[in-house]
């Protein structure tokens, strides 16, 4: 046996005693996350902020004549060549709903407006040529911060109450139905583009079809006629603007054919045989929302009565691209991240036949509309702050599905094409079958909020939990 070297026996003693007797090296402590964008402020917007501040503090004859009489207005025209992104997911937002003009919100947010559109009386969806009219120093700040880097609307909270103390009448110009719906999407998916698409009914774009009283099926076929020339431009406009998302915040039903036909034709109303061929006129349109390849539908659900009223609203094997969205109103609902807990307490509206998923408000529907600390929320009327919502409908909490769909698809699912076959794996992600005690045993009740379960919060545009001004 060869003799062993004295310096192995030094550093095997040497090596003994530091394992013994050294200091465990400790875990490298991760970098701590920086605070999100909604908490930043750069110099650069500091004093863009104190500039637009006292822009408006010096219009002082807003403040003084709120009818804006003499003051200085001007007419800005709505330029979709505008559109400007820094970081756009190239997956955009077709909003479809109540839009006779464009919101005042929106022109905060006009760099991501890829168009306006409304369907002609020929059944061409055609581009809606609009101007804002409005005080010139508003619509020089709004737009000021139209810029293609997103800025949070919480970053420029402090200007609100100055727009809301000089331009008060202004404010209105954001209510309506469309507008409150874009202020919940806007804000929560930030690298989403949006196309703004006026409601599609008959009585706008083929009256003399549908006041037609004669109930033949010649009748019918040309408003069907009508409706697959909208549904062609539906999918021409998709592929054209690169939409992947529709939220619809409305529908058609028999009820609703009723009451459009007695307030757009004349004469005796036809009897519900003659109103229900009207309503199945619209297959190709909902054809064209639900089952596009390649394109998620978010729809308000409602509670419908039987599919020969509501052929829209319910369950479909026609209609595999689309989710019917529900809530319920809770300040703890309990849920973890899959929808897993207990369910008998939390209810729900409309009912189960009539909804696929059921999303939390968060915010309790009687006043003062207590909320949690992760509420759905809205942008305000200039697009410089957000806020709770206060009374829930399923017309803005389509708007939260939707965006949930959009997170669970950039989150696990980033890089891969929208096909028909990845939106069934989206939605398996969103409702996943781990709840016995449902129905098919999908969790069906989701609390995406309590779990950051948005772009805004993922990308770290804003923090989960809200905080008020």
């Amino acid at each position: 046996m060869p003799p062993v070297p004295p310096w192995s026996w030094f550093s095997a003693l040497l090596l003994g005693a530091l394992c013994a007797c050294g200091t465990p090296v400790p875990e490298p402590v991760p970098p701590e996350a920086p605070p999100p964008l909604s908490e930043q402020m750069d110099p650069a917007l500091a004093a863009r902020l104190q500039a637009a501040r006292e822009a408006v503090l010096a219009d002082t004859c807003f403040r003084e004549r709120p009818d804006g009489d003499g003051c200085e207005w001007g007419d800005f025209p709505f330029d979709p060549g505008a559109f400007a992104m820094s970081h756009d997911s190239g997956e955009a937002i077709l909003v479809i709903d109540d839009f006779p003009t464009l919101p005042l919100r929106t022109l905060r947010y006009q760099n991501r407006l890829r168009g306006y559109y409304r369907v002609d009386g020929q059944g061409q969806l055609a581009p809606v040529s609009f101007s804002w009219r409005l005080p010139v120093t508003l619509h020089r700040v709004l737009q000021s911060f139209a810029s293609p880097d997103f800025i949070p609307a919480e970053q420029l909270r402090s200007l609100e109450p100055l727009l809301s103390e000089t331009y008060r009448a202004q404010a209105n110009d954001s209510a309506g139905h469309g507008s409150f719906v874009f202020s919940v999407l806007v804000e929560t998916n930030p690298h989403q583009s949006l196309v703004l698409l006026d409601t599609l009914r008959f009585q706008t774009f083929a009256a003399e079809e549908f006041c037609d009283t004669s109930g033949t099926p010649a009748s019918f076929e040309r408003l069907r006629a009508k409706a697959s020339v909208v549904a062609d431009g539906l999918r021409t406009l998709m592929a054209e603007h690169g939409v992947r998302y529709v939220n619809l915040s409305s529908g058609v039903t028999l009820a609703s054919v009723r009451a459009d036909w007695l307030a757009s034709c004349q004469g005796p109303l036809p009897d519900d045989s003659v109103l229900r061929g009207k309503l199945a006129a619209y297959m190709p349109i909902y054809a064209a929302l639900f089952h596009t390849p390649g394109v998620f539908t978010a729809q308000s659900a409602i509670d419908a009565i039987s599919p020969e009223e509501n052929p829209f609203d319910f369950a479909s094997l026609l209609f595999p691209n689309r989710l019917r969205v529900g809530f319920f109103s809770v300040l703890e609902s309990g849920l973890d991240a899959e929808g897993r807990g207990s369910h008998a307490s939390l209810g729900g509206w409309p009912g189960q036949a009539n909804v696929d998923v059921y999303v939390n408000t968060g915010v309790l529907p009687q006043r003062p509309f207590e909320h949690n600390r992760t509420p759905l929320l809205q942008v305000d009327a200039f697009g410089v702050d957000i806020l709770p919502i206060t009374r829930a409908t399923t017309s803005w909490v389509a708007p939260l599905a939707l965006s949930r769909f959009i997170h669970a698809r950039s989150a696990h699912f980033e890089g891969q094409e929208l096909s028909d076959a990845l939106i069934r794996q989206v939605m398996e992600r969103m409702l996943p079958p781990s709840c016995a005690d449902l129905p098919g045993g999908v969790c069906r009740y989701q609390d995406p909020l309590l779990h950051g379960q948005t772009e805004a919060v993922r990308l770290n545009y804003r923090r989960r939990e809200y905080t008020a001004p």
